[in-house]
């Protein structure tokens, strides 16, 4: 299965962090190619992005479920394809670190199955670590516009 991990760190404490990445309506456009969300309850929603594949560009539809909130450190949730044969799931853990700054672990595993599954998926390869990567950095860069942060 496609994964990936990656972390950042910033100069938050990890309460405000977990404010912010405990609605997902936060966090939810700031995918790569984020077009839409829609949301079904307080607990699932259709993520609606463009992929850059490579070789092609491609809309994706993803219902995801927050399947975990554990106060002040975890967000896991589940993914479901709705426009292609896509399984997979995510998380968000948060680690306080020394003073007021908080590490967050983002983490993204995605395979496609179905007769194209196995082409599918090594071009998730690529993609997986790249979505995973630019949405983590995206989530930093958006606490530290709403906090102020240099």
């Amino acid at each position: 299965m496609p994964q990936a991990l990656h972390n950042v760190e910033i100069s938050l404490n990890n309460e405000v962090v977990w404010d912010f990445l405990k609605d997902y309506n936060n966090w939810a456009p700031l995918v790569p190619g984020y077009i839409g969300h829609e949301v079904q309850s307080d607990s699932q929603f259709t993520w609606i992005f463009l992929a850059d594949l490579g070789f092609t560009k491609k809309t994706i539809k993803l219902q995801v479920n927050v399947s975990e909130l554990a106060a002040p450190t975890d967000v896991l949730f589940q993914l479901k394809g709705l426009s292609d044969n896509f399984n997979g799931s995510g998380y968000f853990k948060l680690e306080a670190k020394d003073g007021d700054s908080t590490e967050i672990k983002g983490s993204l595993d995605l395979s496609a199955g179905g007769m194209m599954g196995m082409m599918i998926n090594s071009v998730l390869e690529s993609f997986v670590p790249k979505m995973t990567k630019e949405l983590m950095e995206s989530i930093s860069v958006k606490l530290a516009e709403l906090h102020l942060i240099k």
